[in-house]
C-alpha cells in the first residue's frame, strides 16, 4: 500500500527523461491530441501535487488523465 505521508515526495517525475518518454507513449494510445512534451510534463507535475492525496484510495490513471484534463478548463 502506498503511504501518503512519505510516496512522491522525492520523485522528480516531470525531470525524468524515461518517465517522459513513457508518458508521452502511453498518451499516443489514450489522449492522442495531447501526446506531446509540453503536455506530458504538466500532466507529471499535476500527478506529483495531487500524488499523496490519491495514494490513500488507490489510482486509476485514465481517470487521474480526464482529471487533469478538466483542470486545464478553469
Amino acid at each position: 500500500m502506498l503511504d501518503p505521508a512519505t510516496d512522491f515526495n522525492d520523485r522528480n517525475l516531470d525531470e525524468n527523461e524515461e518517465v517522459i518518454a513513457k508518458t508521452i507513449n502511453y498518451l499516443k494510445y489514450h489522449d492522442p491530441k495531447n501526446a506531446n512534451r509540453e503536455y506530458a510534463v504538466g500532466l507529471l507535475k499535476y500527478t506529483k501535487r495531487v500524488g499523496q492525496a490519491l495514494a490513500s484510495k488507490g489510482l486509476d490513471f485514465e481517470e487521474f488523465v480526464e482529471r487533469y484534463n478538466k483542470s486545464l478548463e478553469k
